[in-house]
């Protein structure tokens, strides 16, 4: 039998969110290559001043990329400058479409290159953790919330390569670029107008009043995001932790341990057992 989207009953009793990041269109907006000039001339056309993978701005090919501060906000206010007019452009072609001044169709092919240049990927000093001091679940089991917390993780420069190949694009249409990879902003990292778009999770949970818990893995780039999530959430009943040591994929960094001399082997079952205890007395 047919069922019309979602009734009553389908309403979630509480939301974990397992290293979740701002969304599609963020993590977009954060890629994209800064130095990129012109849209139709992506490869030769790059700022100098702004290319993320020359060693004179900062860039480490061989390790963690070390950025000024200048230069960072330099960077991210320009991702948002190019991000802002890809949706001008996005929006003039879907004009002319509907006009009839260019192909008789609903829709069009939206390619954007240049899409692989994250400074987070390259530098561990960009985003690196939380702006507040913030419950960390350690190795064994217990939680220190006296500090701010910052990543563990192993940055990867090889994203120079992908930046400059076909990988590094996004294929899109004009559709899924306006709907769900795009946003506004003023800064790529903490000027975002959030709910400009349809996949926006900090947006999103300012709508979810159901109890959540925020989980945020140390060996990767989204313990500021979880932060965001946070304190964006109108939730009465909240909660927010980082696991040490912990990859995207739930596990333990290994790589990360061996950079910090440390042992993360224990992150995949603290964060099953922090689970069972937050969820057990709720539900």
């Amino acid at each position: 039998m047919h069922r019309p989207g979602f009734v009553a009953t389908d309403k979630a009793d509480g939301i974990v969110f397992l290293d979740a990041h701002p969304g599609n269109t963020v993590n977009g907006l954060r890629s994209l290559n800064a130095a990129v000039i012109k849209e139709d001339n992506p490869e030769k056309s790059l700022s100098k001043k702004l290319d993320p993978f020359d060693p004179k701005n900062g860039f480490n090919p061989t390790g963690d990329s070390i950025y000024s501060d200048r230069f960072v906000k330099h960077y991210t206010d320009e991702q948002s400058e190019r991000m802002n007019d890809l949706i001008h452009d996005a929006l003039k072609m879907r004009a002319d479409i509907a006009a009839g001044k260019i192909l008789p169709t609903g829709d069009d092919a939206f390619i954007v290159y240049r899409d692989s240049a994250r400074l987070s990927d390259f530098s561990t000093g960009v985003w690196k953790g939380t702006l507040r001091p913030a419950k960390l679940l350690k190795n064994d089991g217990t939680i220190d919330a006296s500090q701010v917390v910052n990543t563990v993780r192993v940055s990867n420069p090889g994203n120079k390569e992908t930046d400059e190949s076909f990988d590094g694009a996004m294929f899109l249409t004009l559709t899924s670029f306006l709907s769900a990879n795009s946003i506004r902003s003023r800064n790529s990292l903490d000027e975002i107008d959030w709910c400009s778009s349809n996949n926006s999770t900090p947006c999103a949970v300012g709508r979810i009043s159901v109890p959540i818990l925020v989980m945020s893995m140390q060996g990767h780039y989204f313990i500021r995001d979880g932060e965001q999530i946070y304190e964006s959430s109108v939730s009465a009943d909240k909660d927010f932790i980082v696991v040490e040591g912990a990859t995207h994929g739930l596990g333990p960094c290994n790589p990360c341990a061996t950079l910090h001399g440390a042992n993360y082997s224990n992150a995949r079952i603290n964060l099953f057992n922090y689970i069972r205890e937050w969820a057990t007395p709720r539900f």
